[in-house]
C-alpha cells in the first residue's frame, strides 16, 4: 500500500484454525496508514500460488469500502483480463462504480458524485 507521504506498508495473511477468524492481507496497511495518519493512494494485492506463479488479486467488497475513505482517485490493482499476472491502475471509482454512499453525497467526497 502506497501512502501520501511516500511510505510503503505490506501485509499478510496468517493462516488460523477456523477460517473465518482469518483477515485479508491489507488489514495490516490499513491499519497502518491509519496509525500514522497518512492517506492510502494505492493498493495492490498479490497472490503467490503454490507453482510460484503471482497473480493480482483486485479488492475485494470489503477492501473497496475500507479504500473508499480514502477517495474515488485511490488507485488499486486489477488484473489484466488477459493475464493475471499483469497489473493493470484503476482508479477506485472505475471499480466501485455505483458506490452506495452515494445517496448520502454531503457525508463523502465529493469525487464520488461528479
Amino acid at each position: 500500500m502506497l501512502l501520501a507521504d511516500g511510505s510503503i506498508l505490506t501485509g499478510t495473511s496468517p493462516d488460523a484454525m477456523n477460517a473465518s477468524v482469518e483477515v485479508c492481507h491489507e488489514i495490516e496497511p490499513y491499519c497502518g496508514a491509519f496509525r500514522l495518519n497518512q492517506r492510502v493512494v494505492a493498493s495492490v494485492c498479490l497472490h503467490r500460488q503454490p507453482s510460484g506463479r503471482t497473480v493480482v488479486l483486485s479488492p475485494c467488497g470489503v477492501c473497496r469500502e475500507r479504500l473508499a475513505v480514502y477517495g474515488p482517485g485511490v488507485l488499486v490493482a486489477v488484473a489484466d483480463r488477459r493475464d493475471p499476472t499483469v497489473v493493470v491502475w484503476k482508479a477506485l471509482k472505475d471499480v466501485l462504480p455505483d458506490y452506495w454512499m452515494t445517496a448520502f453525497p454531503d457525508e463523502i467526497d465529493a469525487g464520488w458524485t461528479t
